[in-house]
C-alpha cells in the first residue's frame, strides 16, 4: 500500500475501510492465507449498465454490444456491425465472451432465435 501511497494512487492508508463497513458487513471479506478477496454486490436497473460492471472491457465495446442487445434482442452480427461500427469479426468475438461469461445466452435457433441478456 505504501507505493500507492507513494505514487499518488490513495490518499491515506486505509481511508476507504470506514465507508466500505457502513455500507457492507464483514461478509464480503474473504481471507486467506495470502489473500484478501472482496466481494462487492450491487444491482444494476435494467438499461442502465454502468462502464465498470464488465471487466476487461476498458474502451466500453461490450457495454455497446450489451446495451444493443437489450434493445433489439433478435438483431443479426450484420446489423450489429453497422449499429456500432464494429467489424463481423469483433462482433463475434465480443459475442463468444459474453457468452463464455455467462453474461448472454442465445434462446433459440441462429437463425431465428434471439439473445437474452443474464442480470
Amino acid at each position: 500500500m505504501r507505493v500507492f501511497r507513494d505514487v499518488g494512487l490513495v490518499e491515506q492508508l486505509g481511508s476507504g475501510m470506514s465507508g466500505i463497513l457502513k455500507a457492507y458487513d464483514e461478509s464480503i471479506f474473504e481471507i486467506s492465507e495470502h489473500f484478501i478477496k472482496v466481494i462487492f454486490l450491487f444491482s444494476v436497473e435494467k438499461g442502465n449498465v454502468p462502464a465498470d460492471k464488465w471487466s476487461g472491457d476498458e474502451n466500453g465495446d461490450e457495454i455497446k454490444i450489451l446495451q444493443t442487445l437489450e434493445n433489439e434482442p433478435d438483431i443479426t452480427a450484420q446489423r450489429l456491425s453497422k449499429k456500432t461500427g464494429f467489424s463481423v469479426r469483433k462482433i463475434s468475438r465480443i459475442i463468444k465472451k459474453l457468452r463464455e461469461l455467462g453474461k448472454i445466452i442465445r434462446v433459440g435457433s441462429d437463425r431465428k432465435g434471439y439473445w437474452k441478456i443474464n442480470e
